[in-house]
């Protein structure tokens, strides 16, 4: 079983920042000649544009949550949007996929394009996506299963200190702080969004 979910996996990963670079090019080259270069020969995914791309956004937009910090959850009158959680896949150095389940995430549409923001603890698969131009994919069931392709755009790295932890600066799902982890806010911008009615995250 373990086999089958890495498998799959590997399959849904678009890039990454490390070693597997050159053989996911080589991929590319090979689905030159399938429907798209996106989906490749899948006849369960549908790549979006126009106005079913504009329809996604709208709704990702909708399900978004608010990155509230920990102290921000403290405010008199704050409320937690009723969001989904996201999950956020990247490669690692040898090739194999990493996967975090994150609820911190917002999609914004820009006049130029559309971003998504994510705040994570320094771990695995984020630590793949933190420098400018990396890329990865993000999975959220909305109205359909969205597979978000994304490349960073921008890096903050909140570094943990007992002071900062106290103060309610890191997220409010923050879960670092006994291994004195980082926290990072990366915005990402959506280079391609598809739709799919058969995986199985939720």
């Amino acid at each position: 079983m373990k086999k089958t979910i890495s498998l799959i996996l590997s399959c849904m990963l678009f890039a990454g920042c490390s070693s597997a670079n050159t053989s996911m090019k080589d991929a590319s080259l090979q689905a030159s000649t399938s429907p798209d270069t996106v989906t490749g020969a899948s006849t369960t995914r549908t790549e979006l544009s126009g106005d079913d791309y504009d329809k996604a956004i709208k709704n990702l937009e909708a399900i978004s949550n608010d990155l509230a910090t920990k102290a921000d959850t403290e405010k008199s009158g704050y409320e937690e949007p009723d969001s989904k959680v996201a999950q956020v896949l990247s490669v690692n150095d040898d090739g194999t996929p990493s996967m975090s389940t994150i609820h911190a995430w917002k999609v914004e549409k820009n006049d130029d394009n559309a971003t998504i923001t994510v705040v994570m603890t320094d771990g695995r698969t984020i630590s793949n996506m933190i420098q400018k131009g990396c890329k990865g994919t993000i999975i959220i069931h909305g109205d359909a299963y969205y597979i978000l392709h994304v490349e960073t755009e921008n890096v903050e790295t909140l570094e943990y200190s007992d002071e900062t932890y106290n103060a309610g600066k890191f997220n409010s799902a923050y879960s670092g702080a006994d291994a004195k982890l980082n926290e990072y806010t990366v915005t990402f911008d959506i280079t391609d969004i598809e739709s799919t009615f058969v995986y199985m995250f939720d």
